[in-house]
This record gives C-alpha cells, structure tokens and sequence, in this order.
C-alpha cells in the first residue's frame, strides 16, 4: 500500500485508489503519517480534528474515527494503541514524503563527493514525486499546516540544490527559464537569484545577470529598507569584472535563507559597489 501526501493525500493499494470517505477519516490518516512512525497522543489527535468542540466525547469519537479507518486501510495496515496514543506502522518505502527526503539526502551527499550527475538524478527523482502543494486540502489544521511548511522548505532546497548540481554540469542554458520563473515565485530567496545570475552570464548575458541583481535590490530596499545579502554582492561584483572563476565549476549559489543587512540611507540611489551602473 502506498501513502502520498506530497500533494492531495492519496493512498494506493496495488496500484487502485483507496476511497477515504470523509474529511475527518482522511485528517486523522494524515495526522498519524506525518508523526513518521512515533506515537501520536490521542489529546493531540482529538484537539487537531475536533478542537473545543470535541468536549467529554473527544475519546470516543476519536475511538470511531480510528475503527472507521482500520476498516478502509484493512489489515495490511496497522494501527497499534499505545499507552499515550497510536502509533501507525507502515515501511519508510511507502510513504511518498519519507522516500523524497531520502532522496533528497542522497542527493546532497552526491553533491558533497563531487557526484554532480548522479546528484542531478537523485534529486530531480525525488521532485518528481511532488504533485502539488503538500497536503492540500487538509492544511487548516495547524499541525498539518506545520508538516506541510516544513516539507515546501525541503522541497524548495532539494530544488535548489539540484539546481546547482546541473549549474556544475555545464547545463546552464536550459537552467534560464526554469530559475527565471523561481525568481518570480521568490523573490527574496537569493540562491535563485544567485543560481540565475550565474547561468545568465555563462550563457554569455552579463548585462541580463546584473539586471536581475538590480531588479532582487529595488525589491529589497523599497519593500524591507535591506541590502542584498554578501553573497550575493560578491557574486555581483564577479560578474562585474568578469572574474574567470565563474566560468566553471562550483556554481557560486547562496545556499539557506536570506541574509540582508539594513540599507544605507545615504545610498539610497546608487549602491557603492554598483556605481558603473545606473539604477
């Protein structure tokens, strides 16, 4: 049986679908899949799906919801009472979101020994398991919302890393259109920026490279009163003089997230380290 919760829950039994009935059968099933295995407190469980309205009858209702599940799951599937809540025991391998972080970290472990290409394959095979918004639908319980947040940050930093694994494989000119509508998405994540300024100016569009750090600066100064981060400023002045490290090998990516530094007021026109370029 396979559970996938990088998109709409879904669960497949040999390959058919598996009908969850209802919005409380489906909101339980993604609780206990996204506590990976550990005990889920029946407090917590009762509180996620009913909240101050589950009142002296919480225990009980959540005692049906589970029967009710364990009978659409059936018996490959086990559900186990433990003494502070339940516990469901399903292989690592079977869920979609376990399997994409595995990857994930496979990917980076690649990229760390210099296995550009195999980094590349491993992490876009666990992108490709993403089929939307991550456990859409079902993100207005705050838990889930949390478990969902935490894996769009996995999602966007497996991307980004498999960016930089296909940036070191000379891959640059395809790279454009994908980081350019990334930049769009997030503008205040500067490993985009960084990753498509870089493919820019190995594709021989210098000009373009510095517009797009001009264009990541306005937003930052008018928006949050911030500079670019020192990464990417010194990626900005590589490109300026045209320094030959940037021609090959380890992309120059701003990894993590954003760091800004408040902006100069008396600059507010021109950055210094710009000043062979107009804003």
């Amino acid at each position: 049986m396979q559970f996938r919760i990088l998109g709409a829950l879904e669960v497949t039994d040999r390959g058919l679908p598996l009908p969850l009935r209802s919005v409380k059968q489906r909101s339980l099933l993604a609780l206990l899949l996204c506590h990976d295995g550990a005990v889920a407190h029946s407090d917590a469980l009762i509180d996620a799906l009913w909240g101050a309205e589950a009142g002296d009858a919480g225990h009980q209702r959540l005692r049906l919801q589970l029967h009710r599940l364990r009978r659409t799951l059936g018996d490959d599937v086990a559900i186990a009472h433990q003494s502070t809540g339940y516990q469901l025991r399903v292989p690592a391998e079977d869920v979609d979101a376990r399997t994409f972080e595995r990857l994930a970290r496979s990917g980076r472990q690649a990229i760390s020994a210099g296995n550009d290409a195999q980094a590349s394959d491993l992490l876009r095979e666990g992108l490709e398991l993403w089929r939307g918004p991550a456990l859409s639908g079902l993100d207005d319980i705050p838990l889930l919302h949390r478990q969902a947040t935490r894996l769009e940050e996995q999602r966007l930093a497996a991307l980004g890393d498999r960016v930089e694994a296909d940036l070191r494989l000379g891959r640059h000119a395809a790279l454009v259109g994908e980081l350019s509508a990334l930049v769009r998405e997030h503008p205040l994540r500067e490993n985009f920026r960084a990753q498509l300024m870089l493919a820019l100016y190995r594709s021989g569009r210098q000009a373009e490279a510095l517009d797009v750090y001009q264009a990541g600066r306005r937003i930052l100064t008018a928006d949050l009163g911030l500079e670019p981060g020192p990464d990417l400023q010194k990626l900005h002045v590589a490109i300026l003089s045209s320094d030959s490290s940037l021609a090959a090998g380890r992309a120059a990516a701003v990894r993590g997230r954003p760091v800004h530094r408040r902006a100069d007021p008396r600059h507010a026109r021109g950055c210094p380290l710009c000043a062979r370029r107009p804003h």
